[in-house]
């Protein structure tokens, strides 16, 4: 049977093309245009549907969240209605952080902030603190190391001496120890950020400082009741401003843990509340300014002040994944300085 034959039939099986002229003409038209249309169009129609769907496709280090709207190489918007980005913190070098909680993270590929207090690294049993060998295998495993002092003490009661030792001396410590660069420390309570001493001393060794508390940072300090709407530092009358790369502030995950007594379906409603938090800002802005960042400590089932119990952990990271947020590290923060404000690396 010629091909000529088989069309034939197979348009005599679809009697509604006899009754239908209209949709006969509309058929035979589109396939004509189909022939004439130059390649330049078809190409542009065939571009176009998959730049759509890459918009929805989740972030890889080819397809970033970023959109190319850059100014000091970097950006905060994201693309297609994606504003939903939240940072996790582990502080307190507390050993559960490598046994338990980052086989949680590796499920769901998170990385997370791990912050370091170097005088509480490794413990006679090796089963308390975290040791090098488990820092050093968390950095190579692309998860971010940043400091948080020599000795975990209120900086706001130290000389300038004793201060430098506990921020440079960090530094200089984790360094030694094999940990790449760290730029950006954790003020212990975080109850530091209107100290102009200890801001201008962690100013001279880290670009950035995990330092006070909020239920979500914005990227141009432009969300909270201090009226700011950019990042600088200090005002033009040499005053501290409220919100700035050194007081970028969490959201304690602990302090749920102790007010509802380890009662995980409260404190799951409440870890819920606030990584959604940001979204209408960010949605009204069209692009990422408002990130939750959520501070953990010890991940255990131990059911004291500085622990989150393992099966809320795990929920909570299923959540998250689950529902299309992009977990970044405080590192990915960068700071453009001709509008003093910060951005997500790329």
């Amino acid at each position: 049977m010629t091909d000529m034959s088989k069309v034939s039939i197979q348009f005599q099986n679809f009697k509604w093309f006899k009754y239908n002229p209209k949709i006969v003409f509309s058929v035979i038209l589109v396939l004509s245009v189909s022939f004439l249309l130059p390649n330049s169009f078809s190409s542009y129609l065939l571009g176009s549907s998959q730049s759509l769907i890459s918009h929805h496709d989740p972030i890889t280090k080819t397809n970033p969240i970023y959109n190319n709207s850059k100014t000091d190489g970097h950006s905060n918007t994201v693309v297609g209605n994606s504003t939903k980005v939240v940072i996790l913190t582990f502080g307190d070098t507390i050993k559960s952080q490598f046994t338990t909680a980052k086989p949680i993270l590796d499920q769901y590929g998170f990385k997370a902030s791990f912050f370091i207090t170097c005088n509480y690294v490794g413990d006679q049993a090796q089963t308390q603190r975290l040791n090098w060998n488990d820092i050093l295998s968390l950095q190579q495993d692309g998860q971010d190391i940043e400091s948080k002092g020599m000795s975990h003490v209120d900086l706001n009661n130290l000389s300038p001496k004793e201060l430098d030792f506990e921020i440079n001396g960090s530094k200089q410590c984790l360094e030694n120890h094999g940990i790449n660069s760290p730029n950006i420390f954790a003020v212990v309570h975080g109850d530091a950020w209107s100290n102009p001493l200890v801001v201008d001393t962690i100013s001279k060794y880290y670009g950035y400082a995990d330092n006070g508390f909020a239920s979500s940072m914005f990227l141009r300090c432009d969300g909270y009741n201090s009226k700011q709407t950019d990042c600088r530092t200090y005002t033009v009358n040499d005053m501290l401003t409220y919100a700035n790369r050194y007081s970028i502030r969490e959201t304690s995950h602990n302090s749920w843990d102790q007010s509802y007594s380890h009662n995980d379906q409260i404190i799951f409603q409440k870890f819920v509340g606030a990584v959604n938090s940001g979204i209408n800002f960010n949605n009204k802005k069209g692009a990422v300014d408002a990130i939750p960042i959520i501070a953990y400590h010890g991940i255990d089932n131990n059911g004291d002040a500085s622990s989150t119990d393992i099966t809320l952990f795990a929920r909570e990271m299923k959540y998250l994944y689950d529902n299309g947020f992009k977990v970044i590290s405080m590192s990915h923060l960068g700071y453009d300085e001709s509008t003093n404000s910060m951005n997500i690396r790329q």
